[in-house]
């Protein structure tokens, strides 16, 4: 059965034959088999399949891992870091993935977004193969230029919301109006920040910086590179709300951020892991680069002054605990077990002081 005139002339060929063989799978049960019926295509291929709640990659194509930098075989889409798949493009998965599957039926559209340092349109499909199970065939295409055409509206239409193929691969509806598309792009940006973010100090919250501080120490060890992790907790913080109040509390919490944010590197990941206990990862940096950017930072904090609504000010000092893993230690220590070697010394700064900085020597 041959793709209409139009969806024909606006498709990449190679989705056309991914298309093609969607159906012959699915008339005479090959479908059981995707690698198999879909071979040509594997390595622009995803298959997903349900994972309690969410979706997993059981194959990730070997050209979006060279094209994206990461292998993703066997990650659940809703864990994985806004770095890899920022919040806008994650809720359309989702909403693709669920639609696909609901109605039995291809979803194809088109997106442009920045891949490294240039901006790509890629074309991709999804296919429902039953039992939860999707196939998802993406290709790089020239980017869509002003309609002009009945070809022209259709890209432009394809990159904006997914379209639901008939039988013969016809155009049959949106799979959402414009309106709501955009509305639902909104809505999903706006959780996840709720997710992942602390909503006072606009930080990383506890679980977030767990995930994130866990890929970064993957990383290195991957990599071969240092990493270190800092433990902050505000000197005093109780004494601060008891004496100015919790309003003043809240507002030394976020001047204590911005004094953070100026010691520290960009790339370096600030979390809120307590009431005012929080904790950094410091990618590519090792014992002693940790304890400049520590001892950084705790003179930034007590170079601060906060200023309460009834025009009083006062200061505040942190101190820090550092641990740095040895390149010889266990690759079973997690995130987890760092921070805890890492309150440890913070613990010691506190006992022997505070506004310190104290680094672990196990």
């Amino acid at each position: 059965m041959p793709v209409p005139t139009l969806t024909a002339s606006v498709m990449d060929e190679r989705l056309r034959d991914l298309l093609a063989r969607w159906r012959r799978a699915a008339s005479d049960g090959a479908a059981a088999d995707p690698a198999a019926a879909f071979a040509p295509h594997l390595d622009h291929l995803l298959m997903i399949e349900m994972d309690g709640g969410g979706n997993r990659y059981a194959h990730y194509g070997a050209a979006f891992t060279r094209h994206f930098g990461a292998d993703l075989t066997g990650r659940v889409i809703d864990v994985l870091p806004p770095e890899i798949l920022p919040a806008d493009r994650r809720g359309m998965l989702e909403f693709e993935y669920a639609y696909a599957r609901r109605t039995g039926r291809p979803l194809w559209r088109s997106y442009t977004a920045r891949f490294g340092d240039r901006d790509e349109t890629w074309q991709r499909l999804v296919l429902p193969l039953g039992d939860g199970r999707l196939v998802v065939g993406a290709y790089p295409v020239p980017p869509s230029t002003a309609a002009a055409s009945p070809e022209d509206f259709l890209r432009l239409v394809i990159e904006r919301v997914p379209v639901e193929l008939d039988e013969a691969g016809g155009v049959l509806d949106l799979a959402l109006s414009l309106k709501g598309f955009c509305d639902s792009r909104q809505q999903v940006a706006e959780l996840e920040v709720l997710a992942t973010r602390d909503p006072l100090t606009d930080v990383a919250n506890r679980r977030h910086f767990h995930h994130l501080a866990s890929l970064e120490l993957e990383h290195a060890r991957r990599m071969g590179r240092a990493f270190s992790l800092l433990a902050l907790d505000i000197d005093h913080f109780k004494a601060i709300n008891d004496t100015w109040g919790h309003a003043a509390g809240d507002e030394a919490l976020k001047a204590f951020v911005a004094a953070c944010r100026v010691a520290l590197r960009e790339y370096d990941v600030l979390g809120r892991v307590g009431g005012e206990e929080f904790a950094v990862a410091l990618p590519n940096t090792g014992a002693d680069g940790a304890a400049i950017i520590a001892e950084r930072l705790r003179a930034q904090v007590a170079a601060t002054t906060v200023s309460t609504t009834d025009g009083r000010r006062f200061g505040m000092t942190v101190s820090v605990g550092i641990v740095a893993p040895k390149p010889d230690a266990p690759e079973t220590e997690d995130v987890t077990g760092l921070l805890k070697r890492a309150d440890d010394a913070l613990y010691r700064a506190k006992a022997e002081g505070r506004n310190r900085v104290v680094t672990d020597e196990s």
